[in-house]
């Protein structure tokens, strides 16, 4: 099958999944994290998962490498502006972003594939892709914003997590700006403060997913 033909497929199917199947069923199929560097997100998400087997993540690619704090599935490391350029190209992106430096994209055939899987996927994504994602798949996204105990706190997390002052000073004025626009936006956000325990943090984000499921 040619590249082309392969584009025109999944445009079909993107059709199909938004304008046919969606009106059938209006049950959540992803749900989106978004919210400051250091304010628990992974740890949050990795709990969900070690919760509930049949959930999963939605593949990401990256330039950036690996980390420890990586989950299973969530990302796809090392990938060359060269393979950016491609995706474009070729149509096989949803988005394409730049945060702290690095790039992140997401493929529509991934998302296809959490669209019409079993059990819920997971994404760590931007406030902007979060309103991307809301356009492709209407009806089936679930956004929560994760907010942290206080700025202080959130300062202290960076820090002990190895990142140096510049990189803090950016991250939490960029987080500022991200809250603020997702305040203002028309997405229906659930904003949960990640001032308690994990699993009371977890257990709420559970009863939120429930209700709209």
């Amino acid at each position: 099958m040619s590249v082309l033909s392969g584009v025109f497929l999944l445009l079909i199917i993107l059709f199909l999944f938004r304008f046919v199947l969606k009106p059938l069923t209006s049950s959540i199929k992803i749900v989106t994290f978004t919210g400051p560097s250091g304010v628990g997100k992974t740890t949050i998400v990795k709990e969900l998962l070690r919760r509930h087997s049949d959930w999963g993540m939605v593949l990401s690619q990256t330039s950036r490498e690996t980390r420890d704090t990586d989950l299973p599935g969530e990302y796809k490391c090392n990938v060359s502006k060269k393979e950016f350029l491609r995706m474009r190209k070729e149509g096989r992106d949803l988005w394409i972003e730049t945060a702290h430096g690095n790039t992140y994209a997401t493929l529509a055939a991934d998302v296809l594939q959490a669209l019409l899987s079993k059990g819920l996927s997971l994404m760590q994504i931007l406030h902007t892709s979060v309103i991307k994602i809301h356009a492709y798949a209407p009806g089936k996204v679930l956004s929560i914003f994760i907010l942290p105990p206080s700025e202080e706190e959130m300062r202290r997390r960076l820090i002990n997590r190895g990142d140096s002052p510049e990189q803090v000073e950016r991250r939490i004025s960029d987080c500022k700006k991200w809250e603020e626009e997702a305040r203002a936006s028309d997405i229906s956000y659930e904003f949960i403060r990640n001032d308690r325990t994990v699993a009371e943090a977890v257990e709420t984000i559970e009863d939120v997913i429930e209700s709209r499921m």
